[in-house]
């Protein structure tokens, strides 16, 4: 199973419909621009042709900087300022409970509670979540047609090990020359 959708600290396989043309879909390769390679014309042939896999386990963010459902906002806010974070995971005993972003916090960073309010009290527990073998070309897909930004990456005992943004997606296909035919 590749997706699962989290409530509330519990994790459901979920199957988007979207994803099950993928083994016709797009592939990944890499591009021959600024190639050290000379181009003749077998090796240009083999290395364009050549698909390149990744998965969420090779592009994550990991280790993670999390916190607890019952740290105050201040506390968050401080850590993402610190580590130039976008999305903090909200874990207890390594089980991901929600998840809050930047945008979560600058909603609420007026309100005169702000000093008062916890993690728990306005985290999303509602969240799309991969495990480590989801191919990126499908967590990919997921960010864009769900319209977030970024996915939390479990193990298969279902323990919180990494977390995939938009930036990170970029990042693999830049450094690595990808192309998505």
């Amino acid at each position: 199973m590749s997706f699962y959708m989290s409530t509330n600290g519990m994790l459901h396989p979920y199957n988007f419909a979207y994803l099950e043309d993928d083994a016709n879909g797009p592939r990944l390769e890499k591009t021959q621009i600024h190639s050290d390679q000379q181009n003749t014309p077998s090796s240009s042939q083999s290395n364009s042709k050549k698909e390149v896999e990744f998965y969420a386990i090779n592009i994550m963010t990991s280790p993670l900087i999390t916190e607890t459902p019952d740290c105050f906002l201040k506390q968050v806010k401080e850590k993402m300022k610190q580590f130039g974070m976008h999305h903090i995971p909200i874990v207890k005993n390594y089980k991901l409970l929600g998840m809050i972003s930047d945008r979560d916090l600058l909603k609420i960073n007026m309100m005169a509670t702000f000093y008062y309010l916890k993690a728990q009290n306005i985290m999303s527990t509602i969240l799309i979540v991969c495990d480590e073998d989801t191919p990126i070309n499908q967590i990919a897909k997921v960010l864009l047609e769900e319209n977030i930004s970024c996915l939390p990456v479990v193990d298969r005992d279902h323990k919180l090990t990494g977390i995939i943004s938009r930036t990170d997606l970029l990042k693999v296909i830049v450094k690595n020359r990808i192309v998505i035919h």
